[in-house]
């Protein structure tokens, strides 16, 4: 697939079928970060086979660790692990390469990356990160693209995230394991995959007080051992499908989903733009008109509306009949769909951090480029809901974190190809 370079959607009448929705990206990423903590082999069952999963596999490669992939199970042999500094090649390619700063340093004391890379949604700076690791007494030293970081020893300690960044959280998390003494992170991020990371840790045998609150307490241990790992499902992936039925004729069962929990900010936004959500035993029903309600959203830090989902929203909210507005509250250069949306035929004003969007507007089929993982996916949403036949370009960027949208789409009856 990797010689393909773009999607063609058509427009569709309805959405009817059966979903399977894959494993977590953003949570399977952390904890194959925290099995460096362990001299073992772990398994990662129900992991997503997407390209983040695969380049984070060969930096563990590079640190001597032995990684195979299959039929969505992932193992981990770290017996051989050993240090080695990580290329800037492969860190610029994935964000969540940064989190191997805390367990590296955990395990060997020294960490040498280049600067982790991803999406272009704004600065999405590290310096969180390495104000935590200074105050837990690392060196910090950054020469152009490449991090280096030292310390004696870990030392546990008090440090307040003045923003509760999921990635600081993380990377402090696994370090704070392999420090001396109590480290207590006071506003911290509460995100599922958060709790998810901190339930894996215990079950290696770390010691974490105030899971799923913003104040963690980690007592340093050096007695971990390796543990298995059953991945959740993915929420934005989830949500995608969930706002997408807003916007299209619906009757769709959703699969693969244990507990919606971890969902029910996603299911409220979907339910006020029009789709009706149920849940049973083994699936959950999504159904809707295709007539979406508008209105004012707004992201936020969870449990609010995830700052992933707002261009899927505003993709649908360009199908409503009145005006909508969206605010972004997290990320400052996340309103890059409006360019791709406008090649489209949608009238969209952005204001700062707020963005209106003309309603009563219909979209013409056209070709459009992914720049990022999350609007590359709601261009094609957008594909959707605009006449005729549309073409999304650069699709690398929605195989970061879609196993097959094509192939999910397929399930649902949709005209869609990769070309």
């Amino acid at each position: 697939m990797s010689s393909l370079k773009a999607i063609s959607v058509k427009e569709a009448g309805e959405l009817k079928g059966t979903i399977e929705i894959q494993g977590s990206k953003n949570t399977v990423l952390p904890v194959m970060a925290a099995t460096l903590l362990t001299s073992g082999i772990s398994v990662i069952y129900n992991c997503p086979m997407i390209e983040d999963v695969q380049v984070m596999c060969r930096l563990l490669e590079c640190l001597h660790v032995k990684t195979s992939l299959a039929e969505h199970t992932l193992t981990i042999d770290t017996r051989e692990a050993s240090y080695e500094p990580l290329p800037y090649s492969l860190t610029k390619r994935l964000r969540s390469s940064v989190l191997l700063l805390g367990s590296m340093l955990a395990r060997w004391h020294k960490a040498e990356l280049g600067m982790p890379g991803g999406c272009a949604i704004g600065l999405r700076p590290i310096d969180i990160h390495l104000e935590g690791l200074v105050k837990m007494n690392v060196d910090v030293n950054l020469h152009k693209e490449i991090l280096s970081c030292e310390t004696y020893y870990l030392q546990g300690c008090e440090y307040h995230l003045r923003f509760p960044s999921v990635g600081a959280t993380e990377n402090l998390l696994m370090a704070a394991v392999g420090a001396k003494g109590r480290t207590i992170l006071r506003g911290a991020a509460k995100e599922p995959e958060i709790i998810e990371l901190c339930n894996y840790l215990v079950s290696m045998g770390a010691l974490i007080e105030g899971i799923g609150t913003d104040v963690l307490i980690i007592k340093g241990t050096k007695e971990l051992v390796s543990s298995d790992y059953h991945n959740v499902y993915d929420r934005i992936v989830a949500g995608t499908y969930l706002l997408m039925a807003a916007a299209v004729p619906s009757d769709i069962k959703m699969t693969g989903i244990e507990d919606i929990h971890y969902l029910k900010n996603i299911i409220q936004t979907a339910s006020k733009l029009g789709v009706n959500v149920i849940k049973f035993d083994r699936y959950l029903s999504i159904q809707s008109l295709g007539k979406v309600a508008a209105g004012d959203f707004e992201t936020g830090i969870y449990p609010e509306f995830p700052t992933d989902l707002q261009p899927v929203l505003m993709t649908v909210l360009a199908k409503a009949v009145q005006d909508s507005s969206v605010t972004e509250t997290v990320f400052e250069n996340r309103f890059a769909i409006v360019k791709e949306l406008e090649k489209l035929n949608a009238r969209i004003q952005v204001k700062e951090q707020k963005a209106l969007i003309k309603g009563n507007i219909k979209l013409q089929g056209h070709t459009v480029k992914a720049t990022d993982l999350r609007q590359g996916a709601a261009l094609v949403v957008a594909g959707l809901i605009s006449k005729g036949y549309t073409t999304i370009t650069d699709i690398s960027y929605i195989e970061r974190g879609y196993e097959d949208i094509v192939r999910d789409l397929h399930c649902l009856g949709v005209d869609i190809a990769y070309v």
